[in-house]
């Protein structure tokens, strides 16, 4: 998740051609209200990639030397340096050594990555310059001349999975099936684990959900969970966006409902199913459930019995935890700290997750009373939405987003000096808050508009 999808459009509902319209016949805006449109590119923008500069060449770490054993070592030998290594450099004293001795030890061991690995040593710098004008092609929708590109890069590294994924997408959306189906047949035998051939197939079922294949790519989920059911937690998030284009969304709550163990029959691994279940609800936006999805969640909490099956379970709890956090969805984040403190109120890990998620919560209220602050000019409810969600949500995203204000109506806005420093003003008085949160920049602005 990038943010709640109400979050993303929240200032959609205040800056609106209206609300322009009304400053306009004011006379504090000389521009045409028909012409403002705040915000409407919305989510779409977000899964294209910002314009920015020319990209340095990358600098590939050696590996080898990390490990201190040669470029034509043994699988053997490479083992035993990399247990030489972790001895030296134990995670516990020098951390950021031991990351770099298991991130060369995990490319180096697997021979598909060591091989992916020793082509980006050799011809890194060329293959990434053909990837990078491929992909631009693709995003211009110019196919053939992305294809020519892959195929120069296929000739360099023949066994690269990400350039049979580019060719299996170009061939996709230039309707060649059979080449489609072929190069993904390739990437998946490239790939060098079940956990990546998942993700190859995950690809085909979203290319199939762009195109509006909602049934065929149920039939790609369905195939895929019988033959990798070790990881069907992978795909869960699929299941939404195809069961809602199917328009069958009661459906998959059912499903997914009546996949949960029996109570009293719970196993610790069964974390993940309740998991799924609440991403569900939240997907879907049955918040009507909640209360009862708590209850069971917590039935199945209070459940565990030894410290190991309630450690896993928390550890579960934790990570998803993070990931709604770090993507900015602070209301998911907030339920689940009530889930890890039912399980450990006590633990310093829960408190702590507990206290700043609840202080996000807090400020994401503000955030929404500024939104239908019709006293506050604009301006001021732009500024506090791009700062606040600016380390969460991608900054292509937040780009994109101001990229589609008009820029004569943006420096119009800017320009409304008087307005803005009385803004900011009752800013500090009623939205405390965000008013503290982002103080030196609030300053700022009065400091410039002096």
């Amino acid at each position: 998740r990038i943010l709640d999808p109400s979050s993303l459009l929240l200032l959609c509902s205040k800056f609106n051609a209206e609300r322009i319209e009304n400053l306009v016949m004011e006379g504090r805006l000389n521009v045409f209200a028909e012409t403002v449109k705040f915000f409407e590119p919305g989510i779409a923008l977000a899964t294209r990639k910002s314009s920015g500069g020319r990209s340095s060449k990358p600098k590939v770490e050696n590996y080898y030397k990390i490990l201190d054993t040669r470029s034509n070592a043994t699988p053997q030998t490479i083992k035993a340096k990399y247990i030489e290594q972790v001895k030296a450099f134990p995670p516990e004293t020098h951390p950021e050594e031991f990351q770099r001795i298991r991130r060369a030890y995990e490319t180096l061991r697997n021979p598909v990555k060591r091989r992916e690995y020793d082509m980006l040593r050799k011809y890194g710098g060329r293959i990434e310059k053909l990837m990078e004008e491929a992909f631009g092609f693709m995003e211009r929708e110019q196919w053939k001349k992305a294809e020519s590109l892959f195929r120069q890069a296929l000739e360099i590294a023949p066994e690269n999975l990400q350039v049979r994924l580019g060719l299996a997408v170009v061939a996709f959306w230039q309707g060649d099936q059979r080449n489609f189906e072929e190069e993904l047949q390739r990437a998946t035998d490239l790939a060098p684990s079940e956990e990546e051939k998942v993700r190859v197939f995950s690809l085909k079922v979203k290319l199939l959900l762009d195109d509006e294949r909602p049934e065929e790519a149920l039939q790609v989920l369905n195939i895929v969970e019988k033959q990798y059911p070790g990881h069907r937690e992978m795909l869960h998030h699929l299941y939404v966006p195809v069961y809602t284009q199917l328009g069958r969304e009661d459906e998959l709550w059912s499903m997914t409902r009546e996949s949960l163990p029996v109570p009293g029959s719970e196993s610790p691994e069964d974390i993940y199913l309740f998991i799924h279940w609440f991403n569900t609800m939240i997907d879907l936006e049955k918040w009507q459930y909640w209360s009862h999805v708590q209850q069971r969640i917590r039935r199945f909490l209070k459940s565990l019995q030894g410290e190991e099956d309630k450690l896993m379970v928390l550890k579960a709890l934790l990570n998803e935890h993070d990931n709604f956090y770090e993507g900015g969805f602070f209301r998911g984040a907030e339920m689940l700290t009530d889930l890890m403190h039912i399980l450990d109120g006590k633990n310093p890990q829960v408190q702590e997750r507990r206290r700043r998620t609840r202080d996000m919560v807090r400020l994401e209220k503000e955030l929404e009373r500024i939104r239908d602050d019709e006293q506050l000019v604009p301006l001021i409810g732009i500024y506090a939405f791009e700062w606040f969600y600016e380390g969460y949500m991608p900054p292509e995203v937040l780009f994109f987003l101001r990229k589609s204000i008009p820029p004569e109506v943006l420096t119009a806005m800017e320009e409304m000096d008087d307005e803005l420093a009385a803004g900011i003003m009752k800013l500090r008085k009623k939205y405390p808050l965000i008013y503290k949160r982002f103080e030196d920049r609030w300053d700022g602005c009065l400091a410039l508009n002096k």
